[in-house]
């Protein structure tokens, strides 16, 4: 008998399959069973849609700890639902494709989301406190009447917090993610006063300020983030669907994009990557309101711990892992674990941020995380050529971009990212047949398959690797696949197409023909399993439109530490 969680998958998926394709009839007579339709790939999800006014749901810190460091099985398990035939995210209200698909300038990456250059000069209305988090913060209104927050850096480790959020907030903008536009700004405390209505007393902004660092000219160094547009309306959680919103069709544990994001916050060290730092916000879009998800506070990345340096604990253990406590107190505390060997920087500015000790296969967040442990090895390959999509010089310039002081601190920290970039590059990609860059062009015999491989590209592994190729007819309406050729093996990712081989005619016209590639290394057995590339031709235009890889989508799952 199917268990629970499968028939709940199975019961999801034709649900969400359903509402993503669309009712190309409301008729339930006949299921159209085509797995290709001619709009394929989708790299859009019809996710904006107008919905009525939703109540806030506020979101406890302490039900999120105790829910995901105690409660096991609520999550759903399987492949990420939300992805187009390529394999690949559609844009939506959560993610809006960048650098994954095509080259951004230096420049645009440095822009990222802002719209505007930071707090206009002038008389700051200091308007509240926020009551959430850890960070010293208060809300201001700018002389253009524009709100943000105003975050403080620890007295401790001056230019600690503001740069990693600025840091990090470019990268996860240029990945695909929505994020506040934050900016480092300098702020003259004669330049505050506080608002009739702020609930907030002229004494409490001087205590904030007392022990603040003072820049030369007297200002102190901030981080100050826009305040995001529309009405907030609490938090998304990282399983399940937001029940108000019709347009939350997937759960969110089975989104790529959230599954994937454990990849990116390895990276970047980002351990406080949970629910209470996202955002849902209504906001209204050419007459459409809808929900925009946000994620947001990266006080908590690379070697900060928004408050102070990073805990050594950080991004190697949970804050609860029974077995390691019990082996602890049986040792009475001598017991060393790995991390507790990493060196760190002396520089205040870096906190706790280093990249030998590091293993991305390793790396938690602060308690267990429901979509990071539902990633796959598909989504977790997705990711990883995302990553290194950041070049060197754009890594250089966007730690440039948080005004380090020292020239030392940004050239360690510049060091660092690259170094931990490289080691989550190396694991990810390579825990699959790394093919990609698919492209049809006419060759001297007819039209040939082009194809690269990511280790290779990437300088991950050296040339030696062969290719072998299968090639089946389709059939589109049946899902019928029908051996067409012997396999052939090659020592370049190319392959002839047999253009009479395509199969039978879709509704549309369209016939369809399956390239199934394995990669040949010794040194990677995984890579033997296939991606099956699916040609479709249109009138003699053959294009790519479909790419499998889920036989090796193994679920990575739950992370160890020694």
């Amino acid at each position: 008998m199917a268990s629970k969680k499968f028939v709940l998958v199975v019961v999801a998926i034709t649900a969400l399959s359903a509402a993503t394709l669309g009712a190309q009839s409301k008729a339930p007579a006949v299921q159209d069973s085509r797995r290709f339709f001619p709009d394929d790939p989708l790299w859009m999800d019809d996710d904006m849609r107008n919905i009525a006014p939703v109540a806030k749901d506020d979101l406890s810190k302490s039900y999120d700890f105790v829910h995901n460091t105690f409660s096991k099985g609520s999550a759903l398990s399987g492949p990420s639902v939300n992805i187009n035939t390529l394999g690949e995210v559609p844009d939506s209200s959560w993610f809006t494709n960048r650098i994954g698909v095509r080259n951004m300038t230096i420049d645009e990456v440095l822009r990222g989301p802002d719209t505007i250059d930071g707090p206009a000069p002038g008389p700051w209305e200091v308007i509240g406190k926020p009551k959430a988090g850890i960070t010293p913060k208060f809300a201001i209104r700018d002389a253009n009447g524009i709100v943000f927050l105003i975050k403080l850096d620890p007295a401790s480790v001056p230019e600690l917090a503001s740069s990693v959020e600025l840091i990090a907030t470019k990268i996860f903008h240029a990945i695909g993610y929505t994020v506040p536009e934050d900016f480092i700004a300098s702020m003259a405390p004669r330049q505050l006063r506080v608002g009739k209505d702020a609930r907030f007393k002229s004494e409490d902004l001087e205590h904030l300020l007392k022990y603040q660092q003072r820049q030369a000219d007297g200002t102190i160094r901030v981080l100050a983030s826009r305040w995001v547009p529309g009405k907030v309306v609490g938090s998304f959680r990282f399983t399940g669907t937001r029940p108000d919103d019709p347009n939350d069709i997937y759960p969110h544990e089975l989104r790529r994009e959230l599954r994937g994001l454990r990849v990116f916050s390895a990276w970047l060290n980002h351990d406080d990557a949970r629910s209470i730092n996202s955002i849902d916000s209504y906001v209204e879009v050419d007459g459409r309101r809808f929900i925009r998800h946000y994620l947001q506070d990266f006080g908590s990345t690379l070697g900060s711990g928004s408050t102070s340096a990073q805990q050594p604990r950080g991004g190697h253990e949970y804050l609860i892992e029974g077995d390691k406590i019990r082996k602890g107190l049986l040792t009475f505390g001598l017991w060393q674990r790995d991390w507790m060997k990493a060196k760190y920087s002396d520089l205040p500015s870096l906190g706790n941020i280093e990249s030998q000790v590091f293993d991305p296969a390793t790396w938690k967040t602060e308690y267990p995380h429901p979509a990071f442990e539902a990633m796959d090895a598909e989504d977790a390959f997705w990711a990883a050529r995302i990553v290194a999509q950041f070049s060197d010089a754009m890594i250089r310039s966007i730690v440039a971009a948080s005004k380090l002081s020292n020239a030392e601190a940004a050239e360690q920290l510049t060091k660092v990212i690259i170094e931990r970039r490289d080691k989550v590059v190396k694991h990810w990609i390579t825990g699959i047949n790394p093919l990609d860059q698919f492209e049809v062009r006419r060759g001297l015999r007819g039209p040939i398959l082009l194809f690269d491989n990511a280790a290779l590209r990437l300088g991950i592994t050296a040339a030696g690797e062969t290719y072998q190729t299968t090639w089946s007819s389709f059939d589109n309406m049946t899902g019928v696949e029908r051996p067409v050729s012997d396999v052939e093996e090659y020592s370049e990712p190319v392959s002839w197409i047999p253009t009479t081989e395509f199969g039978p005619a879709d509704p549309s016209g369209a016939r369809y023909i399956v390239a199934t590639i394995r990669t040949m290394n010794a040194a990677f057995p995984q890579w033997k399993t296939p991606v099956k590339v699916t040609l479709r031709d249109r009138g003699g235009v053959i294009d790519i439109v479909g790419i499998d890889r889920s036989g090796a989508g193994a679920r990575v799952g739950s992370t160890t530490n020694n």
